[in-house]
This record gives structure tokens, sequence and C-alpha cells, in this order.
């Protein structure tokens, strides 16, 4: 009898499990009614130098940059809660902790993120993924800089990575030498970011991520030579 292949399943975060784009906005109301229009505006201001500055979102150094000229205690306790305690387990897409059950009794999930090493890391154990995966969670900056340390840590015969952003898929693709299926999530703000229907760079796409569920451990290692199709 031929051993079934070791899968291993790389699930990235935002907008892929957890819908991030409705998590901002509700953020940015709740700044308005803290701090006033324009002090929110100039949060997010503050927010888009760092990205520039560091290439990634961190709100902890927006925290700082942001708060280095305000001298209120209240406001700065105020502001530091709504961020760093933000209820993000109230914004995963619907049928994502079933997708991942189904996902872990076809092989082993982890959560590959980018992100900075302080928040994002206490951002997916609030919003319950963590748990979710059994504490398999990998944070990088930029994770496709990464792959040979991955890999290592996490030994599979194939491996299917799940992902919102097709540049992500793209590189992870060009790194990969070992056996990968890759799967674009047509969510959040990057889902019009390809023409509809199968997008060429991924070998499944999918309308959200319940969709994996229809979806077979043979289903995934053929989808790796089958040619780019749409999930039904």
């Amino acid at each position: 009898m031929t051993t079934p292949p070791r899968l291993t399943f790389f699930l990235d975060v935002d907008n892929t499990l957890l819908d991030n784009d409705a998590a901002k906005a509700v953020m940015a109301r709740q700044l308005v009614d803290l701090l006033g229009k324009e002090r929110a505006i100039h949060f997010w201001e503050t927010y888009e130098a760092v990205r520039h500055e560091t290439g990634m979102v961190d709100l902890p150094r927006t925290l700082v940059h942001f708060l280095a000229q305000e001298s209120d205690r209240e406001t700065r306790f105020a502001l530091a809660d709504l961020i760093m305690g933000f209820p993000y387990d109230q914004f995963l897409y619907p049928g994502t902790l079933t997708t991942i059950e189904y996902l872990r009794v076809l092989g082993r999930v982890a959560i590959l993120s980018d992100g900075d090493p302080a928040f994002q890391p206490a951002k997916i154990a609030r919003s319950g993924l963590g748990q979710a995966v059994d504490g398999y969670v990998l944070v990088y900056p930029h994770k496709e800089d990464h792959i040979a340390e991955i890999i290592t840590a996490f030994a599979a015969d194939h491996y299917i990575l799940v992902d919102d952003k097709p540049r992500v898929i793209e590189r992870v693709r060009e790194r990969m030498s070992l056996p990968l299926t890759t799967v674009f999530v047509r969510q959040g703000k990057y889902a019009e970011a390809v023409p509809h229907g199968a997008w060429i760079g991924a070998d499944l796409t999918i309308s959200s991520i319940g969709d994996l569920q229809r979806v077979t451990a043979e289903g995934f290692v053929e989808a790796e030579h089958a040619g780019s199709r749409v999930v039904v």
C-alpha cells in the first residue's frame, strides 16, 4: 500500500482567516470617538509613515510615535487599550474555525503570517486562532524571506499555502523547491487585484476560506499539476 503524503497547511491571517478590513474600519470609528477626527487622521498618517519606514504594519511603533507628544495619561491608557486589546475574535470569517478543524484531519496546520513580532502574535492569540492550531504560529515581517527555516521546522511531503496576497503567493512559489500547492483566497482588499475566475498565479482560487472544506487531501496534492482552477 502507498503511504499517503504528509501534508502541512500554512494559513495566512489578515483577510484570509480574519476580516482585517472590517476590523480596521471599526477601529477607525473608535479612534474618532476617542481622539476626534483631526487627531484620528494624524494617527493613521503616523501608521502609514511607520509602514513606509519599516515595510510592514507596526501598531506598537505607531503608538510610540503618535504618543510622543501626548501628556494626558487617560488618553494614553485609553488608546493603548483600544489598540492592544481590540477584539479580533469578533472578526473571524464565517467557517474559519470549522475549516481549520477540517484541515487538521488532513495534515498539520500552522499559521504563517506577516507582521511585527510584538502585535501580530498577540492579535493571533486574542482572535483564538493560535489555540485553534495548537500554537503552531510563525510571524515574520516578510514570510517569503524565511522559506528555508519554515520548511525545516515543519517537515512534510507536500505543502499547501493559503493566502489572500497575490504577491506573497508568487514569491513563495519562486522560492519553494519542494512540492507546493498554492491557494488564493479572494477576500479583502486584494480580491479585485486579479481578474475574476481562476487566477493563473495560484493552483486553486477560492471565494471564501470555508471553500477549503470542499477539497480532499488528494485534491490538494493533485492541484499542483492540474492547472489553475476555481473551487466551486
